[in-house]
């Protein structure tokens, strides 16, 4: 059987991430928090962000040499990532990817959480 996993070239290496239920379980533990919920604050949050990474880098018969979510983060960040936009979309993407949420709700999700980030900002620059 296929396992869905969401793939990223990180440092001329490939880096596969894939939000298991056991992942999924480690989250809710560590946050108190219903995964859904949490993943709208990951979206935001760096160091929810971060766990989320943790989560999706450890899943069983993993390949990946990078295990830590904030390093990965440093590593997309040396890569030319930059901008709240791309860290929500990968959070969305990943939800997506492990079943959580459909491509569509995932797209949805992240253009609303990009319309609320040009919001306030058009409202700093007005001010």
């Amino acid at each position: 059987m296929k396992k869905h996993v969401y793939t990223l070239r990180v440092g001329g290496e490939e880096v596969q991430l894939r939000l298991t239920m056991a992942g999924q379980r480690a989250l809710r533990k560590e946050w108190d928090e219903e995964i859904m919920p949490f993943l709208v604050s990951a979206a935001a949050d760096s160091e929810r962000f971060c766990s989320l990474l943790t989560q999706c880098l450890n899943w069983e018969g993993n390949e990946n040499s990078v295990t830590d979510g904030a390093e990965l983060y440093d590593l997309l960040v040396d890569e030319g990532w930059q901008g709240q936009a791309v860290f929500t979309a990968l959070t969305f993407d990943l939800a997506a990817e492990s079943g959580l949420l459909t491509r569509e709700q995932a797209d949805t999700l992240t253009e609303t959480v990009l319309h609320a980030y040009d919001t306030a900002f058009a409202s700093l620059e007005e001010a």
